[in-house]
């Protein structure tokens, strides 16, 4: 696999090794593999790590060139770390990449005791590397799938890829080297570029399921930090604070008498009623969450008084207030969204959460079990967010049971939608711009067609402006006419589905068009996932760069703008259900317009045979296909939600 590294400076050194890897006897594997284990194992569990001649008496001062060890979770990467660089012993390199992979990947949660037994590891030794003479597109050949590992250098960026990981993912020996320049944060095409380094090195690969090497006696999870007691006077103390922030009063920033801890996630739980008024019971609770690096207990909980207490006052609140705290630690990444493995999760002191950047819910309740709870966060959560990724994590709590979803609220009212890409996707100023476009249509007069939707770029007139000119101008009719434009969304900001509420859309002081509001709060009330929010609308690009061709061809043109952020395709097709009754009966019948920029990032060629590869797939008309090719063959075309949606 892939992976972070600890390496020595310059070039890797060109050491024989005096260790034959090809000749290490299955014993010798097998001890290799379990001396590994034992290091994960008791790194996790945060026990006295052995030394090496311990463990591998005959094998520990025996030297390499390096040494990973991956662990997997079916198919979802838990971890992968390794060091290399120089001649080193066996044991060290082994111990350090066992240790930094239990709990120093940073890409991703550390991992958990519960999650011990139901991993799979792979512990990979490193021969020596060899620099690649070979110059250009002649690299491709010194490469061979299956048995070498790459490592790139290209001034200060490096990047290494194993030999498993190009088998494991159907590549050759071009895409190999491709994605071994991604890794370095290197352009596609940076392999055939003179001036970078390419390494070859052979990978000697031992494992398998990590429960046939720990050690017994392992703990289910780790001890907690504080106490029932602990706990119980943070959240009197959380409750007094918000009270004394409400009223005016004196709080207490610090908590002097209690020790204060990082913690993984922070439930604060409000229940509220007034007295004097029936039926007032109402609850409510906030939520923060963070696997890497985790959050500061008493500042965060202080902030979290700090919102609530300013909610209160909007609200005018006066009564009576109850609150609860729940708090996470030791997180496991148990997969994505439906697909989650939770085997290992006891409920009664495991809470699951499934969260992307704008999106969490957190369920606890010991009386469920853990798949339970996850289909009804699943449930609750937004299309988009549902196959997000799912942790679990332990947990203290003086509630019985805590639900919480914590998810943007959308902006569902705005005026005017000002520019937000103007000089940057197009030129800024009404006369260059116009100038720029009539440079693009440019040409002999096309065939006109009425079509029902098209497909048009995105990626700015400077690029993609050519492509975008020669499908508007090829509308019949197009002046005057509603147009539904759906997009990707490029930033996390909002809700995931989103109909875009303003009144109209600006180009520029002297340029609007005008929003088909009505349309568009059908869209809302009639699609399922879709909401008016115009902060989801704030920053994109998708829609605001077909308008300077509107202004030639379609300048009394309405214009409804929907911005979907992802989603499953059993998700999308119920949507797109919906969507066909919304405008089904429409006459007369809106432009549909999909607009999507094909694959990203990789050199001409290779994105003109994914592209055609995406292309094949629409032409089908089965959109599950089209999105199942891009899954297949990695294609980053932005638009394949919308695109799924339309067709």
């Amino acid at each position: 696999m892939s992976g972070t590294t600890q390496s020595g400076s310059g070039s890797p050194a060109q050491t024989t090794v005096p260790l034959l890897l090809e000749a290490l006897g299955k014993e010798q594997r097998q001890g290799i593999v379990r001396a590994a284990a034992r290091w994960v194992a008791d790194r996790v569990c945060n026990r006295a790590l052995p030394e090496p001649q311990e463990l591998l008496p005959e094998l520990a001062q025996s030297i390499v060139m390096g040494a990973f060890v991956t662990l997997k979770r079916g198919e979802i990467l838990r971890g992968c770390c390794g060091v290399l660089g120089k001649a080193m012993a066996l044991g060290d390199a082994v111990r350090d990449a066992a240790v930094k992979t239990a709990r120093d990947d940073r890409r991703m949660a550390p991992i958990s005791p519960c999650e011990l037994p139901f991993l799979h590891m792979d512990v990979t030794l490193l021969g020596p590397f060899q620099r690649v003479q070979q110059t250009g597109r002649d690299r491709i050949a010194a490469v061979e799938v299956g048995r070498h590992g790459l490592m790139i250098q290209h001034g200060q960026q490096s990047g290494l890829l194993l030999p498993s990981v190009a088998v494991e993912r159907g590549w050759n020996a071009e895409k190999f080297l491709q994605a071994v320049c991604t890794k370095a944060g290197l352009p596609m095409g940076a392999w055939e570029n003179a001036d970078t380094q390419l390494f070859l090195f052979e990978g000697h690969a031992m494992g398998g399921p990590l429960a046939e090497f720990l050690p017994e006696g392992l703990p289910r999870s780790l001890p907690l930090p504080l106490t029932e007691t602990d706990l119980a006077e943070y959240a009197r103390v959380a409750g007094e604070n918000i009270v004394a922030l409400v009223s005016g009063g004196a709080p207490s920033y610090i908590i002097p008498h209690l020790s204060d801890l990082h913690v993984n996630a922070l439930v604060l739980s409000m229940h509220w009623s007034n007295p004097e008024a029936a039926g007032s019971a109402r609850s409510a609770n906030a939520i923060q969450f963070s696997i890497r690096p985790g959050l500061p207990l008493q500042s965060t909980l202080y902030q979290m008084c700090q919102q609530t207490a300013a909610m209160f006052q909007r609200q005018g609140f006066s009564g009576e207030l109850r609150i609860g705290l729940t708090l996470g630690f030791d997180p496991a990444m148990h997969g994505f969204g439906a697909q989650a493995d939770l085997a290992g999760v006891d409920s009664a002191d495991r809470a699951v959460v499934i969260a992307d950047a704008r999106h969490c819910g957190f369920a606890f309740d010991p009386a469920r079990p853990a798949e339970e709870l996850l289909d009804e966060l699943r449930q609750r959560l937004p299309i988009g967010s549902r196959d997000a990724a799912v942790h679990s994590m332990q947990v203290i709590s003086t509630m019985p049971r805590v639900i919480s979803i914590s998810m943007p609220t959308p902006v569902s009212r705005q005026g005017v939608r000002p520019p937000a890409v103007a000089g940057k996707f197009y030129p800024a100023e009404d006369a260059a711009r116009r100038e720029l476009v009539d440079r693009l249509v440019k040409g002999p007069a096309p065939h006109q067609l009425r079509p029902l939707a098209v497909m048009v770029p995105h990626a700015g007139l400077k690029y993609s402006g050519k492509i975008a000119a020669n499908v508007w101008r090829r509308i019949e009719d197009l002046d005057g006419r509603t147009l539904v434009i759906v997009g990707p969304k490029h930033t996390p900001r909002g809700v995931n589905w989103a109909v875009c509420p303003c009144t109209a859309w600006s180009l520029s002081q002297a340029v609007t068009f005008e929003n088909d509001l009505e349309l568009a709060q059908t869209f809302a009330a009639r699609v399922e996932p879709l909401q008016l929010d115009a902060a989801a609308h704030a920053e994109e690009h998708g829609i605001e760069v077909q308008l300077p061709f509107l202004e030639r061809f379609g300048r009394r043109c309405k214009v409804v703008g929907l911005a979907l952020g992802g989603g499953s395709w059993p998700d999308i097709r119920a949507a797109a259900e919906e969507f066909a009754d919304a405008i089904r009966d429409l006459q007369p019948r809106p432009l549909l317009v999909i607009s999507s920029d094909m694959n990203h990032y990789a050199p001409d060629e290779e994105n003109r045979r994914l592209d055609r590869l995406a292309l094949d797939a629409m032409a089908t008309g089965d959109p599950q296909h089209l999105i199942d090719v891009c899954r297949q063959h990695e294609i980053s075309m932005c638009g394949v939600v919308p695109a799924a949606l339309i067709m």
